[in-house]
């Protein structure tokens, strides 16, 4: 009976236990803090847009919170990465703003032209330490890809400007990307190809030469990427830059290749071999001509083409000389004689050795290869010189002409461009541009702008690789300056070289020194 009763006490102790729990109230949730939660949204989270470098990334997204509206309880963060998958994973992440609101300059780091990127709000609760995300998918373009690049003087230090192909312009493009100073700008050089010179990526060359500050640029970017001195191996004692670029020899499927850079510093010629040796191709020492001498003074003009990769002319003694880039004997880089006499002279209409006049320009013809030299003699007259740059065994002589000039005032010329698609030359003295036809050799056409427009430099559109009528395209771009402001203007060159009246007109420069056309 004993083990009966305690059975059964057992089973009603365990019974008014469970009764005693299902009274009982609960009151777990009574502790419970309320969350804040915040919810973001944007319809350009949605897809890939494009950003360029140069402009202000904006963002800000709708916010809501489910207490209320107070900001101030909220920690923004805005983070960015590179998203392309052939990149490491671990890529780096970087915070660019801790506002709600992002305006963001891109313009380099960690920014580069061409690549995906996330940019990611994060919004962290302070009370609670939960976060929030919203992601935006981005690319980075370039928005500098073509059109016109100016290079102005303001009060001695360089700027750049540019006219979009829709006619809009961007001015102060320089001071807003870098913080070394020009001082003195000079020239805009741009190289139509790719160079490979292994100092940086293979691509296109921006390079722009003043008195003080001469540096090599990103040519999509236009921010600096090396000081003058740092191109050559030993930097020149003197630099005055005046010519810095790269001649083509040859086209492969339609694309031009590089074939020799030179650059011409205080009048000396200095060379760099694109192929040849691996590594890093830079400039060399000042170029010797045959005697073995630097004694020459070189006018500021260079060209290359298939038989010569580069000619350069010797102010000095009056002649012409050319640079090879191969061939150890004589050395590559250095002046050479153009052969004479013979079935292997090149001269005939004059002699390239022996030319005994002054250079004073030098452009573009408008046949391929071909080039127009202006020349004085010593009797103060002009003279105009074509020659090639290339020659064959049945036609081995390069030189093509030597006219005695019909074109007043072009000694004093200001400025000049020579046309690529039809037999021209345009010229400026003072506010008046004069139109030269080589054909026939005289001034068909001249443009005057009011007075007091100091014609400042003429630039002709040389590359229009997408243009199916190129003629009917062509541009000339005459710069003028006032005294206080610079303005550029469009002229609508036709198949007959005319210029007509200017089709459009910009004001807003500083004093034009330059003007370059970028594709």
């Amino acid at each position: 009976m004993k083990r009966i009763y305690k059975k059964y006490a057992a089973l009603l102790f365990l019974l008014i236990a469970v009764l005693l729990v299902r009274c009982t109230k609960d009151h777990s949730n009574q502790d419970l803090t309320p969350v804040n939660l915040v919810a973001l949204s944007d319809p350009k989270s949605k897809a890939v847009f494009t950003v360029f470098q140069g402009d202000t990334l904006k963002l800000k997204p709708t916010l809501s919170q489910s207490m209320g509206n107070d900001l101030s309880q909220l920690e923004f963060s805005w983070l960015v990465y590179n998203n392309n998958g052939a990149l490491s994973l671990a890529a780096p992440r970087i915070t660019i703003s801790n506002e709600y609101e992002l305006k963001y300059l891109v313009k380099g780091d960690p920014f580069i032209l061409g690549e995906p990127y996330v940019v990611r709000l994060t919004v962290k609760n302070k009370a609670t330490g939960v976060n929030f995300f919203l992601n935006y998918n981005i690319l980075i373009g370039n928005k500098y890809g073509t059109g016109w690049l100016v290079l102005e003087d303001k009060s001695g230090k360089g700027d750049l400007s540019f006219v979009f192909p829709d006619n809009t312009v961007e001015h102060g493009i320089y001071t807003d990307r870098n913080t070394t100073q020009l001082v003195g700008p000079r020239k805009l050089e741009l190289t139509p190809f790719p160079v490979g010179d292994d100092i940086s990526a293979v691509g296109k060359r921006l390079y722009i030469l003043a008195q003080s500050g001469s540096q090599e640029y990103n040519y999509l970017t236009m921010v600096k990427k090396f000081d003058y001195s740092y191109e050559f191996f030993s930097p020149p004692a003197v630099q005055n830059p005046q010519v810095m670029t790269w001649t083509s020899q040859y086209v492969y499927s339609g694309v031009r290749s590089p074939a020799l850079g030179i650059v011409v510093n205080n009048n000396k010629a200095h060379s760099n071999l694109v192929g040849g040796f691996p590594g890093v191709k830079k400039w060399g020492d000042v170029a010797l001509n045959p005697q073995g001498s630097n004694d020459y003074s070189l006018a500021p003009f260079v060209v290359g083409g298939p038989t010569y990769p580069a000619i350069v002319y010797d102010n000095k003694d009056k002649r012409f000389y050319h640079i090879r880039a191969y061939n150890p004997s004589p050395v590559a880089g250095s002046l050479e004689s153009f052969p004479s006499g013979g079935t292997a002279g090149v001269s005939s209409v004059f002699e390239m050795n022996n030319v005994g006049m002054t250079m004073l320009f030098q452009d573009s013809a408008d046949v391929v290869h071909e080039y127009n030299a202006l020349m004085k003699n010593d009797d103060n007259q002009a003279y105009l010189l074509r020659y090639k740059t290339t020659n064959t065994t049945a036609a081995p002589n390069i030189t093509l002409a030597k006219v005695l000039m019909n074109a007043p005032g072009i000694l004093t010329y200001t400025a000049a461009a020579g046309s690529t698609s039809t037999p021209h030359i345009y010229y400026s003295n003072d506010n008046k541009v004069s139109c030269y036809e080589t054909s026939s050799n005289t001034v068909v056409e001249s443009y005057s702008f009011p007075v007091g427009e100091q014609i400042t430099a003429i630039k002709y559109a040389k590359y229009t690789p997408n243009d199916t009528d190129p003629v009917k395209k062509a541009r000339l771009v005459v710069a003028t300056w006032n005294g206080t402001e610079g303005r550029l203007y469009y002229f609508t060159i036709s198949s007959t070289g005319s210029m007509g009246n200017y089709t459009n007109m910009f004001k807003g420069f500083g004093k034009i020194v330059d003007i370059a056309y970028k594709y």
